[in-house]
């Protein structure tokens, strides 16, 4: 099961001093991973040319949500991880663009609603003060309703404060490759696809030439079956022609699909008998990693898969 932030939070607030209440969070996300996974673990990086293990330090964080109770479970989330460090918290958007501008993080985890400066007012002076700090709004509102806003504004993702914590935590892995830096490509492929239903098998060709052509015929289907749904996507609901890039990494492939719709997906669960609403999901659930980026023209669904391993013959 996965832990929903609003039900902890209403739990937190059972009466108590402030390290029961702790107590009872840590509690309550410990049980609901009992006999799952973790949430995320450590990320181990091996330098192969000095034969030693680095391990990445985690990401900087700001806390900006004018509840403390929300702020602690949410610290509580990402700290446990080992992914994350909390270096500032905030309690309205002058707080927020103050403690940016002196801590530089890595991220601003951003609430919308609060006093003095909201988030959306907040948003353009963080950016101000420290462009390289990506903004990820979590907000109790429908992201129907001010996601656009809050995207126009510079912030890179928007989640409901109803999001499971493995999500968020998922999320936040994801914007921006945080942690891991894409690799810089060693090769690359694109090609323009038109707005039309037979893009799908033209992507598929695309990338086994691609995959064949650089000795990684072994995940071809698998890339083929992530990025037909994600070229589908693009034509039937965002209506747009389709950029499709496939880059070559020492260690990994990624496939990003670009088009002209601002509208930004999420991975919805579904059924094995669904015929449609699944593209998202199984990017979620087989690729290595993967996230959604709001540009300017646009929007760019991408995902990574491991490279694989060259068999002595085609190190030649």
């Amino acid at each position: 099961m996965s832990v929903d932030l609003r039900e902890m939070l209403a739990l937190w607030t059972v009466r108590g001093n402030r390290s029961s209440r702790i107590a009872r969070a840590r509690d309550y996300i410990n049980g609901h991973e009992a006999g799952s996974d973790r949430l995320a673990v450590t990320v181990v990086l091996t330098d192969q040319s000095d034969d030693h293990v680095v391990v990445s330090p985690p990401a900087r964080v700001v806390l900006a949500d004018d509840l403390p109770d929300a702020r602690e479970l949410i610290r509580l989330t990402l700290e446990r991880t080992g992914r994350f460090e909390v270096v500032a918290e905030a309690a309205d958007g002058a707080e927020a663009i103050e403690m940016v501008a002196r801590h530089r993080p890595d991220l601003l985890l951003l609430d919308l609603a609060m006093p003095r400066v909201d988030g959306l007012r907040a948003l353009p002076a963080v950016r101000d003060a420290s462009p390289e700090t990506k903004v990820v709004v979590l907000s109790g509102f429908d992201r129907s309703r001010l996601a656009h806003r809050a995207m126009a504004g510079g912030a890179v993702a928007y989640l409901e404060k109803t999001v499971s914590s493995r999500r968020l935590v998922d999320e936040l892995l994801a914007v921006g490759g945080i942690l891991e830096a894409v690799e810089e490509a060693l090769a690359e492929a694109r090609v323009l696809l038109a707005e039309d239903l037979l893009s799908g098998q033209s992507a598929r060709r695309f990338v086994a030439e691609a995959l064949d052509a650089w000795r990684a015929s072994d995940v071809v289907h698998l890339v083929q079956l992530l990025v037909t749904e994600l070229v589908t996507n693009s034509v039937v609901h965002g209506r747009s022609d389709v950029d499709v890039a496939v880059l070559l990494g020492a260690r990994n492939i990624r496939v990003e699909v670009a088009d002209n719709n601002p509208v930004l997906p999420e991975p919805r669960d579904v059924d094995e008998t669904s015929t449609s609403g699944r593209g998202l999901a199984l990017v979620r659930d087989l690729s290595e990693r993967w996230g959604v980026e709001a540009r300017a023209d646009g929007k760019v669904v991408w995902f990574e898969v491991s490279r694989p391993e060259l068999q002595p013959e085609d190190r030649a």
